[in-house]
Order: structure tokens, then C-alpha cells, then sequence
């Protein structure tokens, strides 16, 4: 009687296991902490750009010089500088000092970021979003621009830190983007080179 009822155990396990895959994971499932994505996504050459202005941007030329990522920063690109790119990096951060300084508005900044995801999705080119400020820039208009890339884009890399922002996190979900979260800057590095690599 006990032999059976440890066979009738196992055979339950095993079936609970082998469905397990088949269950819809959950937002904090879809979330990857490990710094490396399965495939690239993206092609060089790579247009480079700010939806912001946030002086955060300036990293993102950084750690494109530092991987020898062939591609230009412009953080000011028009959708019409997309035509000689394979590839769209935004780096997504409200800066109200950094839009003053280029004389723009949120609104004229909104609608260029818009401009440029239409034209990366007409042309077919691949969008990486960067988030790299982490909780010290979660301000309702980053969270504005954050939702209005996240239907356009194909990965998001971000810090851990902003796991704690619902807003963020769903949205990228509901697009369903893939999302990797690192620890800190230093880490970003390892997966946007693989987004290409």
C-alpha cells in the first residue's frame, strides 16, 4: 500500500512539473535578472538618442564607445536621420534643465520621440529603450515617455531599482518586451552587447 501511494506522489509531481512550462508566467517571471539575451535583436550600424534630454544620456555614449558599437549618438535625431540605421537605442529620462537647454519643450520632445518610433516602425528597425537612472528618475513624464516607447520597442534594459516602479515594469509587459534589469551601470554593459552580439 505505501509503494503505491509513493508511485500514485511521483506521478502527480511529474505532471504538475511537465505543466508547469504551459502556465502563463507572471509579470516578475518575465522580468530577466541575468545581464546576457538568448539572441541579438539588434544590427549596427545604430542610431543613438535621448527621449529627455537627461544628462544620463552622455552613458550611453559611453558604453557605446567602450563596446565598439558601430553607430552615432544624436540626441536630438529626427525621424529622418533613422534612414541610414539598422538599429534605434533610446535612452528614456525627463530632464526639464536638459530640454531647456536644447530649447524644447516636453511636448515638442514627446512628439519627436513618437516621430522616430513611426519611422523605426515603418522601416522595420529593431528598438532598444534604456532606462538608467533607476528610482531617481521616475517622474510622471519619464513614465509618459517610458509608455510611449514601450509599444514600439523589442528589449528594455534598465537598473534593479526600478523593479519597485508598477508603472514601468507594465508597461513594458503589456507591450511584451522582453526586460532585463541589472544591478548597477557598470553591469549594462554585458547585456547591450549582446543585443547585438
Amino acid at each position: 500500500m505505501k509503494k503505491s501511494s509513493a508511485v500514485i506522489g511521483c506521478f502527480l509531481a511529474g505532471l504538475l512539473l511537465a505543466a508547469s512550462p504551459f502556465a502563463r508566467p507572471d509579470s516578475a517571471a518575465s522580468i530577466n535578472s541575468y545581464p546576457n539575451l538568448p539572441a541579438p535583436i539588434g544590427e549596427e550600424t545604430i542610431l543613438f538618442t535621448s527621449a529627455g534630454q537627461a544628462p544620463e544620456n552622455l552613458l550611453l555614449a559611453k558604453m557605446a564607445e567602450d563596446l565598439h558599437l558601430e553607430g552615432d549618438y544624436r540626441p536630438r535625431a529626427l525621424a529622418s536621420d533613422l534612414y541610414d540605421y539598422r538599429t534605434l537605442v533610446i535612452i528614456v529620462g525627463n530632464s526639464p534643465y536638459g530640454l531647456q537647454y536644447r530649447n524644447k519643450t516636453f511636448t515638442e520632445e514627446s512628439d519627436r520621440i513618437k516621430q522616430l518610433l513611426n519611422e523605426a516602425e515603418l522601416r522595420e528597425v529593431p528598438v532598444i529603450i534604456l532606462h538608467v537612472a533607476g528610482t531617481k528618475r521616475q517622474d510622471n513624464q519619464t513614465v509618459e515617455l517610458i509608455e510611449t516607447t514601450a509599444p514600439y520597442a523589442d528589449y528594455f534594459l534598465g537598473l534593479k531599482s526600478i523593479s519597485s516602479s508598477t508603472k514601468i515594469i507594465e508597461s513594458m509587459d503589456a507591450a511584451n518586451v522582453p526586460v532585463t534589469l541589472v544591478q548597477d551601470l557598470e553591469d549594462l554593459h554585458t547585456p547591450l552587447n549582446s543585443a547585438f552580439r
